[in-house]
C-alpha cells in the first residue's frame, strides 16, 4: 500500500499548510529508514566538503578580483574596501551555497528517489541498465543547472526593479520569496517525475492549478536553507519531501 499523505483533490484553504508539512514528514521518514539515513549522512557530508570548499576558493580569490576592478584605496577610506570584500563575499557565499550542492547532488537524486519510494510502498518504477542511470543522472544535472539559471534571472530582475523603482520595495521582496519557493518546490518535484517519464509541463502545471501547495512546500523548504546545520541535510530532506508530494499528488488525480 502507498503510505503517503492524503491531498484533497480540490484546492482548499488549508493548501499552504498542507505543503509546509511535507519536509517535516520527510524529515521523520529520514530518521526512521536506515538506508535513506545512511544517504542523507552522504549528502550532509558531501554539502559540508562543498562549503569548506567554497569559502575557501572565495578567500583565496575574491580579494584579488576586487582588487583588479577597485584597487585598495589609501587613507581614511580604506575601509569601504574592506566592507564591500566583506559584504561582496558574503553574498557570493550564500549565493553558492544555495547552489552549488544542487548542481554536486544531482546524480544522487535519482537514488534518493527511489529508497523513498520503496519505504513507502510505492509501486516501484521500471528498471534501468547502466547506460539509462547514467543518462538520467547526467540529465539531472542539466535539468538542475538550467532551472539554477532560471532562479537567478528571476532574482537579478527583481533586484534591477528594487533598485528601478525603490517605491515598490515590498512588492519586489514579497515577489522575490515568492519565486525562491515556486523554484524549490520545482525543483525537488522534477527528480520523481522524471523517474517515471514525466516532463517539467507537469510540474509546472502543478505550480499553476495547486500554486498554495507548492507556496507552502517551498518556503518550507527555504526555511531549512538558513538553519545552521540542519541545512547540511536540505537536499535529501526536500528530495524525501518532493517524491512524497509527488506520490500525494497522484494519489490525488493532479498527477497520472
Amino acid at each position: 500500500m502507498d503510505d503517503t499523505p492524503d491531498l484533497p483533490r480540490e484546492i482548499g484553504p488549508l493548501d499552504l499548510l498542507r505543503g509546509a508539512s511535507f519536509p517535516w514528514r520527510a524529515a521523520l521518514l529520514l530518521l526512521r529508514v536506515p538506508r535513506l539515513r545512511r544517504l542523507a549522512s552522504l549528502c550532509a557530508a558531501l554539502t559540508l566538503l562543498i562549503f569548506v570548499l567554497w569559502a575557501w576558493g572565495l578567500r583565496a580569490w575574491l580579494p584579488g578580483l576586487l582588487e583588479r576592478a577597485w584597487p585598495h584605496p589609501d587613507g581614511a577610506v580604506g575601509w569601504l574596501w574592506e566592507l564591500t570584500l566583506v559584504i561582496a563575499g558574503a553574498l557570493a557565499w550564500l549565493l553558492g551555497a544555495a547552489t552549488l550542492p544542487l548542481l554536486a547532488l544531482a546524480p544522487l537524486e535519482d537514488t534518493l528517489v527511489a529508497a523513498t519510494e520503496s519505504a513507502v510502498g510505492a509501486p516501484p518504477a521500471s528498471p534501468a541498465g547502466i547506460a539509462t542511470a547514467a543518462g538520467q543522472a547526467l540529465s539531472a544535472v542539466a535539468r538542475t543547472a538550467l532551472r539554477v539559471m532560471l532562479f537567478l534571472l528571476g532574482q537579478a530582475l527583481l533586484l534591477v526593479l528594487q533598485l528601478a523603482l525603490p517605491a515598490g520595495a515590498p512588492l519586489w521582496a514579497a515577489a522575490g520569496v515568492g519565486w525562491t519557493a515556486l523554484f524549490a518546490c520545482a525543483e525537488y518535484l522534477d527528480p520523481p517525475l522524471a523517474r517515471r517519464g514525466g516532463g517539467f509541463a507537469e510540474v509546472r502545471r502543478v505550480l499553476a492549478q495547486r500554486t498554495a501547495l507548492a507556496l507552502g512546500f517551498g518556503l518550507s523548504v527555504t526555511l531549512l536553507l538558513w538553519v545552521p546545520l540542519l541545512n547540511l541535510f536540505l537536499l535529501p530532506v526536500a528530495v524525501v519531501a518532493g517524491t512524497l508530494l509527488h506520490r500525494s499528488l497522484v494519489s490525488a488525480g493532479t498527477l497520472s
